[in-house]
């Protein structure tokens, strides 16, 4: 795939998306949300990839959110988000923060499975400020941090911004590592995970966020049948437990 303002990159089953705008910040307008919206459906349609890593180009920003500038002159003609969940992509997603995050910059990280933020990173949210409505991020971000913090980053704007560390704190970041170490950090957590079974994996994360749909015992019915569904199904139930008995590395099925 040509892209103009993303770059993506496939080695050992590990694709890796970055929003290529750094000249604004990595901010997206219609042709990023577009690019993005391709790269995701690659991530999930090719059988190769096991696992994808997003983060942003140069070291002063993730993403800067909605293009404000391109915005106000054309408008938004793509309004379809460009993160992983609006594209149901069930495979395992790192969100290396390279920087600032602001806005709508958001959706890739409430989206995300695992955050790993380079230690000068924050989180920063600006819709109030430019007379927009802040609901599709916190719809997410709502069920992975405290309530006080996600209105902290609505009605305070730049003055509710929350560090990498103060975001470690709350649950929402796994962990915080020096700049220079986070792709590499990023890419050795994602290496890991592609060694195990891809649709074991998959189906794991999927039935996880499924289960944030509904309440306590609707989400243990949706976890049971694709638990059952797995085992009665699928080959790597079985070949996960016989390679660990006979103590060999496990062959896991390409999907």
């Amino acid at each position: 795939m040509a892209f103009s303002s993303i770059l993506f990159d496939v080695s050992d089953h590990v694709a890796t998306i970055t929003i290529n705008r750094p000249e604004r910040l990595n901010a997206t307008d219609d042709t990023t949300r577009t690019e993005l919206g391709q790269a995701w459906a690659r991530v999930r349609d090719d059988s190769d990839i096991r696992v994808a890593i997003i983060t942003g180009a140069g070291d002063r920003a993730f993403s800067a959110g909605q293009d404000i500038k391109a915005t106000s002159a054309k408008g938004i003609r793509n309004k379809v988000p460009g993160s992983r969940l609006h594209h149901h992509v069930w495979k395992p997603v790192i969100c290396a923060l390279n920087g600032m995050v602001v806005g709508g910059g958001l959706h890739q990280v409430a989206d995300a499975d695992l955050i790993i933020a380079a230690e000068h990173a924050e989180l920063i949210d600006t819709h109030l400020a430019v007379g927009n409505v802040f609901a599709l991020e916190p719809a997410v971000l709502l069920r992975r941090m405290p309530i006080s913090m996600v209105m902290q980053l609505a009605l305070m704007t730049k003055d509710g911004r929350i560090s990498a560390q103060r975001a470690h704190e709350i649950g929402l970041v796994n962990e915080v590592v020096p700049a220079d170490r986070l792709q590499a950090r990023a890419r050795e957590i994602a290496l890991g995970i592609a060694k195990l079974s891809p649709a074991t994996t998959q189906t794991s994360i999927k039935a996880m966020w499924a289960s944030l749909d509904v309440g306590l015992a609707p989400a243990n019915d949706v976890a049971y049948r694709h638990v059952l569904h797995h085992q009665m199904t699928h080959p790597d139930y079985k070949e996960g437990m016989l390679a660990f008995a006979e103590r060999r590395e496990p062959r896991w099925a390409d999907e």
